[in-house]
């Protein structure tokens, strides 16, 4: 999809209007160089003509407003379309279902959510002036055909060659565009292993030089593609406004020789419309890169709204208020794989037969690629099962039901995120926040003040245990930890253990937790169960009854 069928699309009753005022802009520009024209050819007469005096002020205050006009009114109407797509974006995104969302990956999203619509940005105005220009070609031409026809004739020559020249090259640069966009997003996913892997970076001389080598040359992949593109854009536009300045000279010097209606007086009117040509097509030309960068970035972020949309999962109809408890989890049968390229490359983890009771705390032990956080996110509802069936109180889990049964469940996974606010969260009474993080040992780095903490540059040990304050806060029946300890010094392991774990437990919260900490869980005295997770199946190795 174009920059304009996007702008089309979404401006529905108001791009008829600004068409007409456009049109109007050109019309007042036509206007001008006539009155103009009339006024000097009756000062050549040695008189003032008033009417041609008139026409012009009329003409010159048309403009004004109707550029105004343009400029404010393009500017607040794309602003508001480029405000609507982003939002359709990021609720697409937020009510998207992780593995496809993965498959997209974030690079897609980021540069599509803030360098596309950037561009769209940049462009606006631009889309306006061009249609602007485009119509003042035309005007303008229509006003030397009433001057001369050879003229005319020579000026539609040339103008459509200029025109066939630009756009024999239009599909191709579209393409490259593309295949730019598509390094820079490579790019990105450089410079986050750059940001992200900083300390391994550090550590490994060869592996720092080894990503240099692979961003420079993703780098100049991306830059070569945008100086073949934009080079043979520029060699264009001199080739084109080179062809309207052999117009002027055309007009001037040859057609007089063909033409008797030709007199000085109608070649300096001639010139002086062609002039305002010159002027339209090298705006018209300046702007064509820009607009052609625009409609890569419209067609990137309509592609990607329609992906975004086919794995969007949440119902209008759902309620937003989350469940309050539940009765009984199963998994029966459930295996997952992950999509891979052939069967050999495809992760499989099942089948799962597992019953979690409400009020159970259950450990999940296993080595590392065994499958456990896969089964965590299968009984999160973040992946759905490729067989077998989950299971909420004897009633399957499938399609919009996801929504409802994920509103049971708080989970702090090792790749977690924590937000600033609490978002979707009721403010804690100030005792009991102060209880919470003195619990934590967080009393005197952070602190709770309109709903948005102070700081959340702590430590990493630090951050999973103000996750684990939020998760409570969230006061949802079942809490799953992906390996909560990993990051704890051995006060906070103890503590996790023999504290919150028991504290948790007998406040009625259902834990599923990860842990690679046997000895701490072999001195556990709470009831619980204890699962061992090996090449994506699990065995129960001791169990005691809750209550």
């Amino acid at each position: 999809m174009s920059f304009f069928q996007l702008v089309r699309t979404e401006m529905q009753g108001s791009l008829g209007r600004m068409a007409f005022v456009s049109a109007m802009g050109g019309v007042s520009t036509t206007a001008i160089i006539g009155s103009i024209n009339a006024g000097a050819a009756a000062a050549d007469r040695g008189e003032i003509s008033l009417w041609a005096a008139g026409v012009f002020v009329l003409a010159l205050l048309l403009f004004i407003q109707t550029q105004h006009y343009i400029l404010i009114t393009t500017t607040a109407e794309i602003g508001a379309i480029i405000h609507k797509l982003r939002l359709r974006l990021l609720d697409y995104v937020r009510r998207s279902e992780l593995l496809p969302l993965e498959t997209i990956g974030r690079a897609e999203i980021v540069s599509a959510i803030t360098g596309d619509t950037a561009i769209l940005t940049q462009a606006s105005n631009m889309l306006a002036f061009a249609a602007q220009g485009a119509l003042l070609i035309i005007l303008v031409i229509s006003y030397v055909a009433y001057l001369s026809f050879v003229a005319f004739v020579l000026s539609v020559i040339i103008v459509g060659i200029g025109a066939a020249v630009f756009h024999s090259k239009t599909k191709q640069h579209a393409i490259e565009m593309r295949q730019a966009a598509q390094w820079e997003n490579k790019l990105y996913d450089r410079l986050s292993d750059v940001l992200d892997g900083f300390k391994e970076v550090r550590l490994n001389r060869a592996r720092s030089d080894a990503l240099l080598e692979h961003l420079v040359e993703v780098s100049r992949n991306a830059a070569n593609i945008k100086i073949r593109t934009q080079s043979e854009t520029f060699r264009r536009m001199v080739l084109l406004q080179t062809s309207m300045f052999a117009l002027l000279g055309a007009v001037a010097f040859i057609v007089p020789l063909f033409s008797e209606t030709m007199t000085p007086g109608t070649v300096t009117k001639a010139v002086t419309a062609l002039v305002f040509i010159v002027g339209a097509c090298t705006g018209l030309v300046q702007s064509i890169p820009i607009i052609a960068a625009a409609n890569t970035a419209a067609d990137r972020l309509v592609q990607l709204e329609q992906k975004l949309s086919g794995i969007a999962s949440l119902s209008d109809d759902i309620p937003a208020e989350p469940a309050k408890a539940f009765t009984k989890i199963e998994m029966r049968d459930v295996k997952f794989h992950y999509p891979g390229k052939s069967a050999d490359t495809v992760f499989k983890v099942g089948p799962f037969n597992f019953t979690l009771n409400s009020g159970d705390l259950v450990i999940l032990t296993g080595g590392n690629g065994s499958g456990k956080s896969t089964f965590m996110k299968l009984l999160a509802g973040f992946y759905r099962p490729a067989e077998g069936e989950l299971l909420l109180d004897g009633s399957p889990v499938e399609g919009d039901r996801y929504e409802y049964y994920r509103s049971l469940i708080t989970a702090i996974f090792p790749d977690f995120h924590l937000f600033q606010r609490l978002y979707g969260i009721e403010d804690p009474s100030p005792a009991e926040l102060t209880e919470m993080l003195t619990q934590f040992k967080l009393h005197e780095k952070t602190r709770l003040t309109h709903g948005e903490f102070q700081t959340t540059d702590l430590s990493s040990g630090q951050r999973r245990r103000l996750a684990l304050i939020v998760a409570q806060l969230e006061r949802r029946p079942l809490l799953l930890l992906d390996e909560w300890a990993a990051d704890q010094d051995p006060e906070f392991r103890r503590k996790f253990y023999f504290e919150f774990l028991p504290a948790m437990h007998r406040a009625g919260v259902t834990i599923v937790a990860i842990s690679h900490d046997d000895r701490y869980i072999d001195e556990m005295d709470v009831p619980m169960r204890l699962l061992r997770m090996d090449e994506g199946r699990f065995t129960e190795l001791s169990s005691v009854e809750t209550g």
